[in-house]
């Protein structure tokens, strides 16, 4: 009885003679995701949506699809600079979902990934107009597409590169060459020096996180970079990511040492 007539009231919506509160409007048709080949057939999908509309868990987003804007700015640093940057995003009506945030030497750099409703896309443009004027700021912005990046992540395994030794010029060239030579791209690189206490050379350091084909062996990796490290003069050690299947290359966290 209960899901009869949850039906009827899920026709009844399609239809347009019910109006949900998390639309707008009626829908004038029934969408073709809503519906199956007849009017008495109903998707599985379909029936678990209305169940989650019940409970208030299904979300307006999944009927407003969302395009995605990579904004990157940089400029002297200053205090607020972050508060006023996110103000402006939240008043054009954009949701920042990752970003990373650096200051390098008096200068400031936010690299942000914005998701726009397609209906208020047009504020992309207001937004970058907007964040103009704060002094001193470029910005540069480009629309991308996730689906993309997922379609191309299913090919490819994480994991963690580390990098150790004596600062000498032409490190992180060689190493991030021999990787694209294997056809592994670096998704996050962090680079630093560090004095010794005791007064010897500066030691040079990088950690990041690389996305290799899913066809190379991480052991055999591990063993080809024997020669690479030897050439260097460095320690390059490469382990399992905590968890792979929700990786974030916002955030680079301690691995174990096994690797397979």
């Amino acid at each position: 009885m209960l899901r009869a007539r949850q039906c009827q009231r899920l026709w009844r919506l399609a239809a347009g003679t019910l109006q949900h509160p998390l639309l707008p409007r009626p829908l004038a048709t029934p969408p073709a995701h809503l519906v199956c080949s007849t009017r008495r057939e109903l998707c599985t999908s379909t029936f678990e949506g209305l169940r989650a509309w019940d409970a208030g868990k299904q979300s307006i987003s999944a009927f407003q699809p969302v395009q995605q804007l990579v904004v990157t700015a940089s400029g002297p640093d200053r205090p607020g600079i972050v508060a006023r940057l996110s103000k402006r995003v939240l008043d054009c009506g954009g949701n920042v979902e990752l970003s990373r945030m650096a200051r390098l030497a008096g200068e400031f750099s936010i690299l942000m990934l914005i998701t726009f409703n397609v209906t208020t896309a047009r504020k992309a443009e207001q937004l970058r107009n907007s964040l103009l004027q704060i002094e001193g700021l470029q910005v540069s912005t480009r629309w991308t597409s996730d689906d993309l990046v997922k379609e191309k992540h299913a090919f490819q395994k994480f994991r963690k590169i580390m990098l150790r030794g004596v600062d000498n010029p032409g490190l992180v060239y060689n190493v991030a060459e021999y990787l694209s030579s294997l056809g592994i791209n670096i998704e996050s690189l962090e680079t630093y020096t560090r004095e010794e206490s005791s007064g010897g050379p500066t030691l040079f350091m990088m950690e990041g996180v690389i996305a290799m084909p899913v066809s190379i062996s991480t052991s055999k990796l591990i063993h080809n970079l024997g020669t690479l490290q030897a050439t260097l003069g460095v320690e390059i050690v490469i382990s399992n990511l905590p968890d792979p299947a929700h990786y974030d290359a916002t955030t680079i966290s301690p691995c174990p040492e096994s690797v397979m």
